[in-house]
Order: structure tokens, then sequence, then C-alpha cells
């Protein structure tokens, strides 16, 4: 992959995770109410501390990716914390599934761009 395109998906990926990791702190963009069973799942994770820990790895991993130290071990973390909030969202909020599409590509665009690093643990 073009090295430019690498650093510039970095980057997006980066600030992407540094600023959904900080809202689980700082409130910036509230969350929109979940109908059903998925409120309830969110109102669990809320009050259990659980969004704390994920917004915690979505700060270290943004930031690990932005400065490229360990960043294929930030990628997979990334990349599960994208994989749940897709299946979140599509089993019980699809109306707001955007953010989780978004970075879900854009992590596994990065397991792409890493490839190389990837390759034995990618290996049967």
């Amino acid at each position: 992959m073009n090295p430019k395109i690498k650093l510039g998906l970095r980057i997006l990926f980066g600030i992407f995770m540094l600023i959904f990791g900080i809202n689980k702190f700082a409130h910036f963009m509230p969350f929109p109410p979940i109908p059903g069973d998925g409120g309830t799942l969110m109102g669990i994770y809320a009050t259990s501390g659980f969004l704390s820990v994920i917004g915690i790895l979505e700060i270290l991993a943004g930031l690990a990716i932005l400065v490229d130290k360990f960043a294929p071990l930030a990628i997979t973390i990334a990349v599960a914390i994208m994989f749940n909030a897709f299946l979140f969202h599509a089993l019980h909020d699809i109306a707001n599934i955007g953010g989780a599409v978004v970075g879900l590509v854009l992590s596994l665009a990065l397991v792409y761009a890493y490839k190389d690093r990837f390759t034995s643990l990618l290996s049967a």
C-alpha cells in the first residue's frame, strides 16, 4: 500500500478512535436514545463502567495508531471494538449504524495496510 495512503488511514482512524474514546468521558456527542433491549444493554454498559473501559482502550489504541507505536496491537484491539459496535448497531440500533460501519471499514483497511505484520496471525 502507498505510504501516503497508509499514513492518511492511520491519522483518520487514530483521530476517529480518540474522538469516540474521549466522548465516553466528556459527552460532547450525546448518545441518542436506543429503543428496546439495546437501550437496556447500553444502560448496563454505562452504569457498570464497561463503557469507560472501552473509552480508555479507544484512546490508547487511537494514540498508538497515530504515533505508529505498537500499531498492529492497537489495530487488533480497535478491530474487536469496531466489530462489536457494528454488531450492536446491526442488532439493536440499525438507524445509527453509520459510525460503526465507518470505524470497521477504516480498521479493516489498516489491517490490510499492515498485512505484512499480520501474516503469521492470519496464516492457517
